[in-house]
């Protein structure tokens, strides 16, 4: 039977080392996973879109934004999962160490390799930003598998992704509007996702980057000195990222919202007019 021992003096939970070949194993299956299913639904959009050929990026680009809706809403409903399962591990998140949370991470992980390569070998604009963005995320959740510490600020950082089932949802709405509902069901439904993706990007997005600066702060004095450095620059990268996110967001709603208005006005002046034509002098 293995002793237990606390990794640090500090800790609240025992330290229970996992190991490392089930990064390579859990990772490799999201990875093909991820894979399968992008096989999956590109068959199925083929059948679907025969007659549209021409434009191949905005093909790519919609395919991948419904990756990563799929794998943000799994990662969502298995971060509540982990929560309910687990409670506890907001006692002492730095410590806190359980072979789901473990495997959730694991199950990131793969999809952001996934995505990398995706976007290397498929992408013809400029995707570096996202690139820069899965190479951090990558290296800062390997770290947290392979030293099997810090699982439960993963999570935090994790938590990011059920902003991103609303982010995504915006855009597959726009491409992938049902054909079956009214126009004022697809304003509801818009409307809906609009508010829960400005109330959750400043929840999980704003909100978590501020506390885990916050916390690494307090904590300091438990994370080695290169780790500590290490996770703040992740963390700000991170922080900064979703400030431009957040620009981009702002931008591009009120965007659309002038050019609905200007194509309202263009529409009216087209009905004058008609109108003149119509009545007589």
């Amino acid at each position: 039977m293995n002793t237990l021992f606390y990794f640090h003096e500090t800790d609240t939970f025992p330290y229970r080392p996992i190991n490392p070949i089930w990064i390579i194993i859990y990772t490799t299956l999201s990875f093909i996973f991820f894979l399968i299913i992008d096989q999956t639904t590109k068959s199925i959009s083929k059948i679907k879109d025969q007659n549209n050929r021409n434009n191949n990026n905005n093909n790519w680009l919609r395919q991948n934004t419904l990756l990563s809706f799929i794998h943000s809403s799994i990662c969502s409903i298995l971060i509540i999962i982990a929560i309910l399962r687990a409670p506890e591990m907001f006692d002492d998140p730095l410590s806190h160490i359980n072979f789901f949370n473990y495997t959730l991470i694991c199950f990131s992980v793969g999809y952001f390799f996934w995505d990398f390569f995706d976007c290397l070998q498929n992408s013809t604009s400029s995707t570096f930003a996202i690139l820069i963005h899965h190479i951090t995320v990558i290296t800062f959740f390997l770290h947290i598998l392979i030293r099997t510490r810090n699982i439960g600020y993963g999570l935090y950082a994790l938590s990011l992704e059920i902003n991103s089932v609303f982010l995504h949802a915006r855009r597959l709405l726009r491409w992938y509007s049902p054909i079956s509902s009214s126009n004022n069901s697809k304003k509801i439904l818009k409307l809906y996702i609009d508010i829960g993706n400005y109330i959750t990007f400043i929840l999980f997005r704003f909100g978590v980057v501020i506390i885990g600066l916050r916390l690494l702060y307090i904590q300091r004095n438990r994370l080695d000195p290169i780790v500590h450095i290490f996770t703040v620059m992740c963390v700000s990268s991170i922080g900064i990222l979703n400030i431009v996110l957040f620009y981009r967001l702002v931008k591009n709603q009120i965007s659309r919202k002038f050019e609905r208005k200007k194509d309202k006005l263009i529409e009216d002046n087209v009905m004058m007019i008609d109108n003149h034509v119509i009545l007589p002098s």
